[in-house]
């Protein structure tokens, strides 16, 4: 009988955590776990995986770039009866599966606003009659709390209820604790996977497009319309193709320019492209780097958020992309990036792109134990 596997996964403003945590559903799924993965986020139907059972609970996403309020998929405040009935549903889902592992994706190490069925779910597993092995995923980066206090709550969490940490990323580029100084306290726990990618077409074709993408979330709008802008500034002759995402702002139409919410055929494009132009989220920021495309990123941070900087500052350092800081993106400045960027050879130091993989393994030792 195959081994189960239950996966909870909750993306707030971007798409990211979902497209991650879908890679490691299918691949624990073709090596041979039955697999179950609960959604917290909305997911459009193309999105969702075949060949699992698929629970989607009622769909809910962080009010702003706060990440301080709970809203359904509407945008409404969400109320008890909205956490009783998803927690519930969740609960049901887990029970339905009987799972021999439990992963939950960046709980506890994020997620707050989810407490509410996350410590139901780990009550729950922990005192079910074959006790699952209790893992965490979490990216290579974590967004540690500004109180000291709240970032030992959660290593004593993780310690309390967690048998495993899985860390999709390579030790030789970023150490968790480079980022969450007190994850070194469980340092017996962790798993480094190698980064989750997927797989790049081999480039084909000259280098000669410029692609400018802004990621799932709705944090690009400004990334965008300064690349708009920085298209008259530069003296490298190339089609601009801007990916907006689906929830950043279309910019009109413009003569010359090619606008679209996606590409069916990213990948391919961003292995081909002369330059690419981006955030620096996990997921397009390690994909950018397999295709060894010079790349231009602009990490999205505020206050509270560091982890696309900190990341991207890790990637710069070994000469795999250019950074440009938030609060320095100018039109002209970007320009000059790109003829810079254009017709350059990004670094080829050696990563771990073999995190799928990994993820299997690192499942497969935590059965195990």
């Amino acid at each position: 009988m195959s081994a189960r596997v239950f996966i909870w996964v909750q993306h707030l403003l971007g798409f990211g955590h979902f497209a991650r945590a879908r890679v490691v559903a299918e691949a624990l799924r073709d090596a041979g776990f039955a697999v179950t993965l609960a959604s917290g986020g909305v997911t459009p139907a193309e999105a969702v995986p075949q060949g699992l059972s698929f629970v989607q609970l009622p769909a809910a996403r962080a009010k702003d770039e706060m990440f301080d309020e709970l809203v359904d998929a509407q945008g409404r405040e969400v109320d008890q009866p909205f956490h009783e009935a998803r927690r519930d549903q969740l609960l049901a889902a887990f029970r339905v599966a009987q799972p021999d592992a439990l992963i939950t994706e960046t709980f506890p190490f994020g997620r707050r606003l989810l407490e509410f069925e996350l410590m139901a779910l780990l009550d729950e597993a922990r005192h079910s009659r074959s006790r699952p092995r209790i893992v965490s995923s979490v990216r290579d980066v974590l967004q540690r709390p500004r109180k000291d206090v709240r970032a030992a709550a959660m290593v004593a969490r993780a310690r309390e209820f967690y048998d495993t940490v899985m860390v999709h990323g390579d030790p030789n580029v970023l150490r968790l604790e480079q980022s969450f100084a007190e994850t070194a306290q469980i340092a017996e726990r962790l798993i480094y996977t190698g980064y989750i990618c997927a797989e790049i077409p081999q480039r084909d074709e000259p280098r000669r497009e410029i692609l400018v993408s802004a990621g799932g979330g709705a944090a690009g709008g400004t990334l965008i319309a300064t690349a708009l802008e920085a298209r008259q500034h530069c003296q490298t002759q190339a089609p601009w193709t801007f990916v907006t995402g689906p929830l950043t702002q279309m910019p009109a139409p413009i003569e010359g320019v090619t606008l679209v919410r996606s590409l069916p055929d990213f990948r391919a494009r961003l292995a081909n492209a002369a330059v690419s132009i981006s955030q620096a989220g996990y997921n397009t920021l390690i994909e950018t780097v397999k295709a060894q495309t010079p790349a231009i990123v602009v990490p999205f941070e505020t206050d509270r958020e560091q982890e696309q900087l900190t990341r991207a500052t890790a990637f710069a350092a070994r000469g795999l992309v250019r950074v440009m800081r938030a609060r320095d993106l100018d039109a002209k400045a970007l320009a000059r990036l790109v003829d810079a960027a254009a017709g350059s050879t990004p670094s080829t130091a050696p990563m771990d792109f073999d995190g799928a993989a990994g993820t299997v393994r690192a499942i497969k030792a935590a059965l195990s134990r």
